[in-house]
């Protein structure tokens, strides 16, 4: 018996010193999780104003109401601050392109748009790969062009050319807020799918000899990005 306590004991203690081994090498086998990291990312993005007045459609002898729309694309630059285990801050700088038209009956609109923006957002980590980002957004405008196609007019005495005495200034700040998620493929490579909601107006100019005021045109973007974390 006393053979038998002692081979038991013998066989516990080689196991759970065999499990001990187990367990180290597999902690010394799974990256430490990094407090700080920087990384890059880039996006194609669809845009679209709302909330626009009627002064918008002025020229619109059409029921339907064509409010300004376009593609763009954003690349940058993130950092990545880990707050809690399943919580990062990730704050970025992205260079944003973006290129609207609008068609109101007998003229077009067409806004070109370069600004840089500061997504201030929180990252969380529900699940493993998955992840869901919210936080506000700051844009500074960098650069505005705004065409102005005239159109072809029509009275009494036959048809002519019209020049529109539009005047469109963009405001130099705007704010807003970013929603969205997003999927780790593969280590630090990741897609994700955005929405920015524009809070205030993005021009302020006039129309019509500077009798009425282009207000209310606030911004909307849908953005499907990739990304990927250097460290």
């Amino acid at each position: 018996m006393k053979f038998l306590s002692k081979a038991i004991a013998t066989t516990l203690l080689a196991a759970s010193c065999l499990f001990a081994q187990q367990d180290e090498a597999t902690q010394q086998a799974k990256p430490a999780q990094k407090d700080f990291g920087v990384g890059i990312r880039g996006a194609f993005n669809y845009n679209m104003m709302y909330g626009l007045g009627e002064e918008w459609y002025i020229y619109n002898d059409s029921e339907n109401d064509i409010a300004p729309s376009g593609i763009g694309f954003e690349v940058g630059l993130g950092v990545r601050l880990q707050l809690l285990p399943f919580m990062q801050f990730t704050p970025e700088v992205l260079f944003e392109y973006a290129k609207l038209s609008q068609e109101d009956g007998k003229m077009e609109r067409t806004f070109k748009q370069m600004s840089v923006e500061f997504p201030l957002l929180l990252r969380v980590t529900p699940i493993d790969k998955v992840y869901f980002v919210v936080g506000p957004n700051i844009e500074l405008n960098v650069s505005d062009e705004t065409e102005l196609e005239s159109g072809v007019m029509e009275n009494e005495a036959g048809k002519f050319e019209h020049t529109f005495p539009e005047k469109m200034d963009r405001k130099g700040v705007q704010f807003g807020i970013t929603v969205g998620g997003g999927y780790y493929i593969v280590g630090g490579l990741s897609v994700d799918f955005r929405f920015n909601w524009g809070m205030t107006d993005v021009y302020e100019g006039y129309i019509l000899n500077e009798d009425t005021e282009l207000t209310s045109g606030k911004l909307m973007t849908f953005k499907f990005g990739i990304g990927y974390w250097f460290m």
